[in-house]
């Protein structure tokens, strides 16, 4: 994993690197362009999701964002955090779902502005409150780990 960080400690992710394409990349950048805007990037590269989750709820947040497949195919890690708050943007993760599947569907994103109110309730608690950042740095990790989660 530590090869992934350039020289300074910073890792950023790539387009290449995500294979985000299409609809899905439309909304990705859309992200990307807001985190710009409002100076918590420097360039268009592919935001970073992040959750608040308690440890003992990481196998239920997994099973939320990844689908049996993913799990099956792909080894992930679990990376506890320290991200300085200067560098977060906290969003509702029910209503960027919405505008996300929106997005998909139209190719286009119809922002109504309430992705970004976190205290929006949703039906997908406890996950509601999204931390989107613009890269990982190497102090902020506190902890890597194996995520296992039995797939059904």
């Amino acid at each position: 994993m530590m090869e992934l960080f350039d020289e300074d400690g910073c890792y950023v992710p790539t387009w290449e690197g995500t294979g985000v394409r299409g609809n899905h990349r439309v909304a990705y950048e859309f992200v990307s362009e807001h985190l710009c805007n409002i100076g918590l990037s420097q360039s268009l590269t592919p935001p970073v999701w992040t959750f608040e989750a308690e440890p003992e709820e990481l196998d239920l947040l997994a099973a939320m964002l990844l689908s049996d497949h993913e799990l099956a195919q792909s080894d992930y890690i679990t990376l506890e955090l320290e991200v300085p708050e200067k560098t977060i943007l906290r969003t509702s993760y029910g209503a960027w779902c919405d505008l996300y599947f929106d997005c998909l569907e139209k190719g286009q994103v119809e922002d109504d502005g309430k992705w970004l109110d976190c205290d929006l309730a949703d039906d997908y608690q406890p996950y509601t409150v999204q931390a989107i950042i613009s890269c990982v740095r190497k102090p902020w990790i506190v902890s890597a780990e194996p995520l296992s989660v039995a797939v059904a």
